[in-house]
């Protein structure tokens, strides 16, 4: 399982997202672990987000509410993936070097209006062994249909925070 820090984290997400916007622009990207593991993208979207998906239904959440909408989907997203990490790092030697899931929720303006909120994901090329700030890459994931989706110049201009 590949780790980046905090650091490399924050670097990445800079790269892509500021990448189109001015330097002097401020971007509140929030990382308060200290490392962050990489999950697959096939597992994102594919059994960890069927096994999300069952996970609410469980909780009686069948699709997005009033009181359950997108921004409430990323962050427990989020968080069910937060769960499933640690208890799979459960009894492991390197728990502390792994606090975290590379996974995190953007908050931005849709190009046809709107706020909206859905994942970030941290990814790198398949069978790339290593993982660092050249070779990971930002990657976005609609939490309500498990699909990965791509922002446009203006709808990532739009992006008001990142929490990881």
């Amino acid at each position: 399982m590949t780790r980046l820090t905090n650091y490399e984290v924050t670097a990445i997400v800079k790269k892509d997202i500021l990448g189109l916007l001015k330097l002097d622009e401020p971007l509140n990207v929030f990382c308060p672990d200290a490392n962050y593991c990489l999950y697959s993208e096939d597992f994102l979207s594919g059994k960890g987000y069927d096994r999300f998906k069952k996970w609410l239904i469980q909780r009686e959440l069948f699709g997005w509410e009033h009181t359950f909408d997108c921004d409430n989907f990323a962050e427990a997203y989020r968080v069910f993936l937060q769960i499933v990490h640690a208890r799979s790092q459960k009894d492991k030697d390197d728990n502390s070097r792994k606090q975290s899931v590379a996974v995190g929720v953007v908050w931005y303006t849709r190009d046809k209006g709107g706020g909206h909120a859905i994942n970030i994901v941290i990814s790198k090329e398949k069978g790339d062994e290593g993982a660092n700030i050249n070779t990971c890459f930002v990657k976005y994931l609609e939490p309500q249909t498990g699909e990965f989706v791509e922002l446009s110049h203006k709808e990532k201009e739009s992006i008001s925070y990142v929490l990881l």
